[in-house]
């Protein structure tokens, strides 16, 4: 009875242990439910303030927490951040690191995020300078946006589609869409999008050059904006309409309007060439050009330097210097053919709507899938074949390079085994001579030695010892006895008598016998003797050749004089 209580009492403790793990996982996935229930709802209305007030749509999003966030609610949340900036006027670029990590969470989900997501996509390959990707994108996105009744990003989407047909000079199609985003903002009562939609219409007047149409609509326009936009818009609106009235013919309204909105030095090099084309107008031709060189100072794109050169060049030619006009017509000319590789556009609207036409769009992505399967299958063949032949010509490089360090180091070998052979040679002739010396000297000291003995108590003593002295000494004098000291000074003082005459070509023969002895180490009471000279002369001819050494500008004169100390 008592080992049964035992393990009752044991399982009541374990089902009480388990009991409290299983409230513990409860209260955690209650409180996480909860967490995210709160997250989803805070993004839920950041996104339903974007139309009434923006501002309050980024405060939202830049306070909230993300650590208590997923992967997917900060994706969501950065997605609204860039779509809220980019709709009102703020493009933020995005790297190929962000693009690929949107692809991965919006890209397939068919829903209001992937629309939002295409539209920012769009806007960044327009940043990039890829109008065709641009209007694919926008084309996906009306498609979802439609199939979807997304009416506000449709608007947008139709919006952004009338600013690509504005730029490609198509404002017939511009108007159209623009046409169509202005009903869906009325709709929405979205004033600030009507606003902007608005001044697209205008825009797609202009580049029909309706530009009575486009100013009348801007006067209409004028006590709404001026009423209700802030002072940014203002302005730009202004710029916009003192365009219109230059337009118009009425150019000295157009002045006033811009010298009541700028200053002198917050303008734009676009803005400076119209006002400089309005006061060409007019025939105010010194203060146009001040302000086309203003404009032509400033950092601009390709259609804005089309733009200041055009009128720089009808300024010119009013004013009468004919002469610049070849060197600003160049220059229009590559800024024009700049802009049209810039607004080229591979398709026309028509294709590209038959192309995203509901029935046919499945067939379209499936098609565009097997062509980029296609492409990276080519990509990654050719790179392959481009790796294999750079192994192979690095391989085959190195072998010869390999074989060429070989051959080198063989002749090296070779070089020096015969270097070896001619320095055995020569210490072997050299040591011939030293023998042959060496024993010249003690042949003299024999001969004089037994000239001595002979003679030696004898009347004849002096005169037969000077005469063996003398005729050993005259033997120094000789072409023979010449040629074998140069030899001798050659082999062991590094051809110092070569590099003599080397240096000194120009010296004489008697210079170049007395540097030979000198460098031998004979006195000049010894020189005297052997070339039977007066030792006062022997003095003269010393110093005038250590004077001529001195001043030279050979490397190795300190080497010579060391022997005329």
């Amino acid at each position: 009875m008592k080992n049964r209580n035992l393990i009752l009492l044991s399982y009541q403790k374990y089902f009480y242990s388990f009991v409290k793990i299983l409230l513990i996982i409860s209260f955690a996935c209650i409180h996480y439910a909860c967490s995210n229930s709160n997250v989803e709802k805070q993004l839920s209305e950041a996104e339903s303030l974007i139309i009434e007030r923006p501002d309050s749509t980024i405060s939202l999003l830049v306070q909230m927490d993300t650590t208590r966030m997923s992967k997917n609610q900060i994706a969501r949340q950065e997605l609204l951040f860039l779509y809220t900036q980019l709709i009102y006027g703020n493009q933020i670029p995005i790297d190929s690191a962000g693009i690929a990590e949107g692809d991965e969470f919006f890209v397939g989900k068919l829903n209001s995020d992937e629309i939002k997501w295409l539209i920012v996509k769009s806007a960044e390959a327009h940043r990039s300078g890829n109008p065709i990707a641009r209007i694919e994108l926008l084309k996906d996105a009306e498609f979802l946006a439609i199939q979807s009744d997304d009416k506000p990003d449709l608007g947008i989407v139709y919006f952004f589609l009338s600013k690509v047909y504005e730029q490609g000079f198509n404002g017939i199609v511009s108007k159209y869409y623009a046409d169509k985003a202005l009903a869906i903002f009325k709709d929405l009562i979205w004033q600030s999008k009507i606003r902007d939609t608005r001044m697209a219409i205008v825009g797609a007047y202009c580049v029909d050059r309706d530009y009575k149409t486009a100013l009348d609509s801007l006067i209409a326009m004028q006590p709404e904006v001026m009423a209700n936009a802030h002072d940014g818009y203002k302005i730009y609106f202004l710029d916009q309409l003192a365009r219109s009235y230059d337009e118009d013919g009425q150019s000295t309204k157009a002045i006033e309007i811009w010298h009541s909105i700028y200053d002198s030095t917050d303008v734009s090099a676009n803005t400076l060439a119209h006002w400089a084309r309005a006061y060409w107008h007019i025939n105010e031709l010194d203060s146009a050009y001040m302000l086309i060189q203003q404009a032509n100072a400033l950092p601009h794109n390709n259609s804005d330097e089309y733009l200041c050169r055009n009128v720089e060049y009808a300024i010119l030619e009013k004013m009468g210097r004919k002469h610049e006009l070849e060197r600003i017509d160049s220059l229009r000319a590559i800024a024009s053919n700049k802009i049209g590789e810039e607004r080229h556009l591979e398709e026309t609207s028509l294709a590209l709507n038959i192309k995203y036409d509901s029935a046919t769009r499945l067939a379209w992505l499936e098609a565009s899938k097997s062509r980029n399967r296609a492409y990276v299958a080519i990509l990654i063949t050719l790179l392959t074949v481009f790796a294999a032949v750079a192994i192979y010509i690095f391989l085959k490089k190195r072998n010869r390079l390999l074989q060429l360090e070989h051959e080198n180091d063989i002749l090296k070998i070779e070089s020096l085994q015969d270097n070896l052979f001619k320095s055995d040679s020569r210490n072997n002739d050299m040591s011939i001579r030293v023998s042959e010396l060496f024993k010249t000297r003690f042949n003299l000291m024999d001969g004089l030695a037994s000239a001595y003995f002979e003679c030696k108590d004898s009347q004849q003593e002096q005169k037969r010892i000077y005469s063996e002295v003398k005729r050993a000494l005259s033997n120094f004098g000789t072409k023979e006895a010449i040629d074998e000291l140069t030899e001798i000074v050659n082999g062991y003082k590094n051809n110092l008598m070569e590099h003599f005459k080397t240096d000194y070509p120009k010296m004489s023969p008697a210079q170049y016998k007395t540097a030979l002895y000198l460098f031998c180490g004979f006195s000049l009471p010894a020189i005297s003797i052997f070339t039977d000279t007066e030792i006062r002369n022997l003095y003269v001819y010393k110093s005038r050749l250590k004077s001529a050494i001195s001043k030279s500008e050979t490397p190795r004169k300190e080497e010579y004089l060391q022997y005329f100390e």
